[in-house]
């Protein structure tokens, strides 16, 4: 699969079925959660629409989150305000999309680990609403995503937008392995890889030097998992093998790019946290990413080691970092933890984990509760 082996995937289910101890709280989260997610949709993007923009009704958009009119130019084209997020924005696309994905995740996984057909029908209702159906789809695209009022309609920072696709690809290989999902519709996930690949907007991602194209290489490696794209599954390996953590990553494990923002403790942790979706989707695939080098010896046992006393204490953190950091995703450090083979990784994303009782952590813990309980944290 893409973040779950089958190696793991079939023990997990197994143990479930026994109801062993270590899955009962996470098997009742996620069936709540489940529950819950029959309930909701489906969503489309043809059902809010931005006003006064002549793009089709199937097109993607969202607005830049940190940019705001100008008080010296109320009519003129919007400024930037790194950091502060313009509550104000065109949002209702990007919260559908994120609905969306998360249902999957959820639907698509307790159809698989706890038998329940109905939970998989409703993900393949809502997968084929949202990428299928000719009068609901929404165009394969991020075209008109993160778009800055006055300046652009989009621009590759958008793709951002599209990162909650790792985890709906997810839910998909979980919903295809209960043979409740028609294959021939995996044909539109095939098209977003193209456009990833391909469009000017993937250009400027895969170039931009910081956390913009470490998401999209974690989009792409995701992508081409599904679709068992061997050819672009090893380009995008390569890719962050030999440019994106050697050019981001500095001796110390800092990046400097991302602490030049002013949310920098949060950036340097979600520039981690798409690393860390990189080396776990290879790493299902076969292929080590944890333990590559910089040519000044930084790997990403560096990273971690460099962040571990501020996530620990945010207080500790030196650079500027405007607002309160949140440890929403430190789950970078369970998957670290894991392929790693460093239970230390582990014992601070218990630490740090935010108990939300949704379908991705209730997922997580079972993954690292299932490598606990095999002993692998006893094994250096």
């Amino acid at each position: 699969m893409t973040l779950v082996s089958d190696d793991e995937a079939e023990p997990i289910h197994s143990a479930i079925l026994r109801k062993e101890a270590w899955t009962i709280e996470s098997v009742r989260n996620l069936r709540a959660d489940a529950e819950k997610r029959l309930q909701q949709g489906p969503w489309t993007v043809t059902a809010d629409r931005p006003k006064d923009l002549d793009i089709d009704t199937h097109d993607y958009y969202s607005e830049a989150p940190n940019w705001w009119p100008d008080p010296a130019n109320p009519t003129g084209a919007y400024v930037r305000k790194d950091g502060v997020q313009n509550p104000a924005r065109f949002l209702a696309n990007k919260t559908a999309l994120n609905s969306m994905c998360e249902a999957v995740l959820s639907l698509g996984t307790a159809a698989y680990l706890l038998d329940d057909q109905r939970y998989a029908r409703r993900a393949a209702l809502l997968i084929r609403t949202w990428f299928i159906t000719p009068q609901t789809r929404m165009n394969p695209n991020l075209e008109y995503a993160q778009a800055i009022r006055g300046t652009n309609n989009g621009r590759g920072a958008g793709i951002l937008d599209g990162r909650v696709l790792v985890q709906a690809i997810q839910g998909m290989e979980f919903l295809a392995s209960t043979g409740a999902w028609d294959l021939k519709e995996q044909k539109a996930v095939h098209e977003w890889l193209n456009w990833l690949t391909h469009s000017r907007h993937g250009y400027d991602e895969k170039h931009s030097g910081n956390n913009h194209a470490s998401w999209w290489a974690a989009q792409v490696a995701a992508v081409a998992s599904i679709l068992e794209d061997n050819a672009t599954e090893q380009m995008v390996f390569d890719y962050y093998r030999n440019t994106i953590f050697s050019s981001q990553i500095r001796k110390d494990g800092s990046a400097p790019r991302e602490e030049a923002r002013t949310k920098s403790l949060s950036y340097s942790s979600f520039n981690a946290e798409a690393y860390a979706m990189i080396c776990r989707i290879a790493q299902v695939n076969g292929v080590d990413l944890w333990n590559i080098r910089t040519k000044d010896g930084a790997t990403f046992s560096t990273v971690i080691d460099y962040l571990t006393p501020s996530l620990k204490d945010p207080a500790k953190w030196r650079k500027e970092q405007i607002a309160a950091y949140q440890s929403d995703g430190s789950y970078f450090l369970a998957f670290a933890g894991m392929g790693l083979k460093k239970p230390e990784y582990v014992a601070l994303f218990r630490t740090l984990e935010v108990a939300s009782g949704d379908a991705w952590s209730s997922l997580l813990d079972l993954m690292v509760d299932r490598w606990e309980a095999a002993g692998h944290q006893t094994r250096h």
